[in-house]
């Protein structure tokens, strides 16, 4: 906790300086009971000065959350904790906590904040010596994303009232709300090959997770799969041998440019169903047991890299790219037509590439085709109001909006 403020030193001051003087004045009469007076005043000045000082001392302020990673619409329960750890006590103590209004707080109160979709909890009690108090809340995560809560404000000081105390707690938490997850059945999408023949990686790559044994060097082998030890051993280079990759393989596109240009403006709704249509793709091809990865045109926060998850297998797996998509933003890097052209070569070759897009241009119609004699399966959810244009032969594609804005009339959360 850091202390932020201290105030109503000048009204303690003109305290201590007015007893003082009555101390002075008792003084100058020889009267002992106006003495006693003042030296009363100055006592309480000072016992108000040091109660102030320690106010704040051995106070802890603590967020409790029953989960920090959830799904749209759910719920989640926050308990904070208020601990007065030393043997005094506190005539009154205010805390007020920032929580953002995508986590509508649906049990507790909540006070007005003037600073825009920021809500306020607000605590006002006293507290014995080593005290513990909690307040316990239901907040429902109304959108997407990573959401923060506080920094908390804390305030106490004198019993009298005169002086005020301030600090503020720095420590925030966060919830990641993972948007919403639904079945490809659900969206129109036959449940027999959802994804059409989704092929398997080739096998002259090798799978690094499946060794085969040892063999001599040969002209052209990778220096990375030596076995140096074996090579000691035998007097002879001795490289790794691997089987051949045989996993099915899925890289989800996600497009974040709704319009064009990319950075003049974009649809937050089409934005939303993109993101729902990959969230869905990534948890089907999980439960298939694929290999599946995430490619995004979304703008970095931090490095110069791009929204990418590296393919891989599992739940955690998943989590990582719900988490991914969860954080994706209005803010497209380049077109996806071009993005994806410059990035190709990185993708397994083999792979099925499914593009989730609301927008569909003729660039973009010319780098499917391109990516499909590259010899990725393509496979394209369109999420967009207006009819896709007409793709290249044997790309496989899906107008899913309909079938997501009768999920959404129905009350099913289809977008974060």
């Amino acid at each position: 906790m850091r202390r932020s403020f201290l105030s109503g030193h000048f009204w303690h001051d003109l305290w201590i300086a007015f007893f003082i003087v009555i101390i002075a004045l008792g003084i100058f009469l020889g009267q002992g009971l106006v003495i006693a007076f003042g030296v009363m005043g100055v006592v309480a000045g000072a016992i108000s000065l040091i109660w102030n000082r320690l106010a704040l001392e051995e106070v802890t302020y603590e967020r409790t959350l029953s989960d920090s990673r959830v799904f749209l619409k759910e719920e989640i329960a926050m308990t904070v904790t208020l601990t007065n750890r030393k043997p005094i006590p506190l005539a009154w103590i205010q805390v007020e906590d920032e929580v953002p209004d995508t986590l509508e707080v649906i049990e507790g109160d909540v006070a007005a904040n003037v600073k825009p979709a920021i809500q306020t909890l607000e605590h006002s009690t006293s507290m014995a010596w080593y005290e513990r108090i909690r307040w316990s809340y239901r907040l429902r995560c109304e959108r997407r994303g990573l959401h923060r809560i506080g920094p908390a404000r804390i305030e106490s000081g004198d019993p009298f009232g005169f002086l005020r105390n301030g600090a503020r707690d720095a420590v925030q938490d966060t919830v990641l709300v993972y948007p919403p997850v639904v079945p490809l059945q659900d969206l129109g999408i036959p449940a027999a090959r959802p994804l059409g023949d989704v092929r398997r990686g080739l096998p002259i790559f090798a799978d690094l997770s499946r060794p085969a044994g040892i063999r001599s060097y040969a002209l052209g082998d990778p220096l990375k799969t030596i076995d140096w030890k074996a090579t000691a051993r035998s007097g002879a280079l001795q490289v790794r041998v691997y089987e051949p990759s045989s996993t099915y393989t899925v890289v989800i596109v996600a497009a974040v440019d709704t319009a064009a240009p990319h950075w003049d403006s974009y649809n937050p709704a089409n934005l939303e169903r993109v993101i729902t249509a990959a969230a869905s793709v990534a948890a089907f091809a999980t439960d298939q047991q694929y290999t599946v990865g995430l490619f995004s045109n979304d703008m970095p926060i931090t490095a110069d890299k791009p929204m990418t998850v590296a393919p891989n297998r599992g739940r955690e797996q998943l989590a990582t790219i719900l988490g991914a998509l969860a954080t994706i933003r209005a803010y497209a890097i380049a077109p996806m037509s071009k993005h994806l052209m410059e990035y190709a070569r990185r993708f397994p070759l083999g792979a099925t590439l499914v593009v989730c897009a609301s927008f569909v241009h003729d660039e973009f119609v010319d780098t499917l085709a391109s990516m499909r004699e590259r010899g990725f399966k393509i496979v394209v959810l369109y999420v967009g109001e207006d009819e896709c244009p007409a793709l290249s032969q044997g790309i496989v594609m899906h107008e899913i909006r309909r079938y997501l804005d009768e999920l959404e009339a129905a009350g099913e959360p289809v977008a974060g």
